[in-house]
């Protein structure tokens, strides 16, 4: 499932991005969701912690990487909606109707719409219905208010409900009953028995053929003590044998960029390049190589 986060402007829709992906983890055996941020307003996965601990920090990284929206940007990210093959996808878009949104709405499979303004939701339903998005869920964020208002299903097998002031940088949206009820439905609605993760700790690592490992988040944690799973479970594999070595290893999954350096330390010096799979070009990027065959930004399939 490809879930569009829509909306008009100012509605809390990147708040409620983080409250569900949050929620989502939290859930027993379902893995990370897979986030895209499809609006270069510079709110990253990373803001809404971000400005919970630094507001003046948060806002001067949101200006750096603030950037236009354009055609190019808009093929860019709809090429990473196309080619995701992730089970669980929630994709942030702008708060406006354009031909841009369009074009990166048009691979994905559902759409939640969030708005302060209920009056404006008609021309999102339109939106939604051009593309071929089914709705799921439409809410009102209700800034004033001080309580949810539970999902409720509609005869068009819609839900309605509210969430109460969605706030950047507030860490307890993941806890709103709305919040909590729209992540089970999303995850009741995908087929995961697929993608349970079978070893609950904080990351998996899995060895398929052809030297790949398929690699995710667990259970809730800070990177401190993901790094120490990642460490501990890539010793295990190296010393097991079912990672010996060689000309190239991919790597196809999620991860913090100090999981990340865990893996170049422990595979850098077995493998002659690394390389990670990048579903926005549907191929792997080499991203080491210390031989002849590869170079640093070569694709492969």
């Amino acid at each position: 499932m490809k879930i569009v986060l829509g909306g008009p402007p100012h509605s809390g829709k990147s708040c409620l991005r983080e409250g569900l992906k949050q929620a989502i983890k939290a859930i027993p055996n379902v893995p990370y969701p897979y986030v895209i941020t499809a609006c270069p307003d510079g709110e990253g996965a990373w803001f809404q912690e971000a400005v919970h601990n630094n507001v003046e920090n948060a806002n001067e990284l949101k200006k750096d990487h603030k950037k236009g929206f354009t055609y190019e940007f808009a093929e860019h990210v709809a090429k990473g909606v196309e080619n995701c093959k992730e089970p669980l996808t929630l994709i942030d878009i702008g708060g406006q109707i354009s031909k841009e949104n369009e074009i990166i709405c048009k691979h994905a499979t559902h759409i939640v719409l969030l708005a302060g303004d209920l009056n404006e939701l008609p021309a999102w339903r339109e939106f939604s219905k051009l593309i071929n998005l089914q709705i799921i869920a439409e809410l009102h964020s209700n800034h004033k208010g001080t309580t949810d208002k539970e999902l409720t299903f509609c005869e068009s097998g819609i839900c309605h409900g509210s969430i109460h002031y969605l706030k950047r940088g507030d860490l307890s949206i993941q806890d709103r009953p709305t919040v909590r009820q729209l992540a089970q439905l999303l995850v009741q609605m995908e087929d995961h028995k697929d993608w349970i993760i079978k070893d609950m700790t904080t990351f998996y690592i899995e060895v398929e053929k052809d030297n790949k490992l398929k690699i995710g988040f667990g259970r809730p944690a800070q990177n401190d003590e993901i790094v120490k799973d990642v460490e501990q479970r890539l010793k295990q594999l190296i010393e097991n044998g079912d990672i010996a070595g060689g000309e190239i290893i991919k790597i196809n999954g999620p991860a913090t960029l100090p999981v990340a350096m865990v893996f170049v330390h422990k595979l850098g010096h077995l493998y002659q390049a690394i390389a990670c799979y990048d579903p926005k070009l549907a191929k792997y990027v080499i991203a080491i190589s210390h031989g002849d065959k590869y170079s640093v930004g070569d694709l492969i399939e």
